[in-house]
């Protein structure tokens, strides 16, 4: 993406997960150390790096254990959603520098709870990657056909994704968060996976 000039980049970097004690389903609380990695691509001029930056809410406590960005960068906050975002602004001499963020986090376990206060409407809006169309229409209705509350609907159109679509970076298209490309390539990556989904 470019803005106003600047190069503007959102990186997906290398996720290591380490997690404490035997693999499986986790009753209660989970403790792990989360670390996200990303090599800087070639940079010319200036660029804008946008990172997002885990914190702690209802269902993680999350312990920051290193910052290593070897350049400056600022923290700003999303207005719509109080995220946390690293905004890193690199030259061209930090090419090819390796940015780190290492946590360790408690998760609790999540199970279904009621809905607070949203304005369903926000979230219910198309939007240029995830559309209102018949055939997501369609779908879910036939998906969801004989489901009586909200959580099996949902249930269903998971496993609905989840039965159809091929975890698969190959090719072009993926990584965009496209539903349609989603619906009819039947592959992506979790971008892909989510708003198919939400579609």
């Amino acid at each position: 993406m470019r803005s106003l000039g600047v190069p503007i980049f959102l990186l997906l970097g290398a996720v290591t997960i380490h997690a404490a004690g035997e693999p499986g389903i986790v009753k209660g609380a989970d403790e792990f150390e989360f670390v996200y990695r990303v090599k800087l691509p070639e940079i010319t001029g200036t660029a804008r790096i946008w990172l997002p930056l885990a914190k702690t809410d209802a269902f993680q406590t999350v312990n920051v254990q290193a910052v290593n960005i070897p350049m400056k960068w600022d923290k700003i906050q999303d207005r719509d959603y109080g995220n946390d975002i690293c905004v890193v602004n690199a030259q061209a001499q930090d090419s090819g520098k390796t940015i780190e963020l290492r946590y360790k986090v408690v998760r609790k376990e999540k199970a279904a709870y009621p809905a607070g206060k949203t304005d369903a409407e926000r979230y219910l809006r198309p939007e240029k990657l995830v559309p209102i169309n018949e055939t997501f229409k369609t779908l879910a209705e036939k998906t969801a056909a004989g489901k009586t509350d909200d959580l099996e609907r949902a249930k269903a159109l998971y496993d609905h994704v989840i039965s159809r679509m091929r975890y698969d970076k190959s090719g072009t298209g993926w990584g965009r968060g496209d539903a349609v490309y989603a619906c009819d390539a039947r592959t992506g990556n979790c971008s892909d996976f989510h708003a198919y989904f939400i579609a």
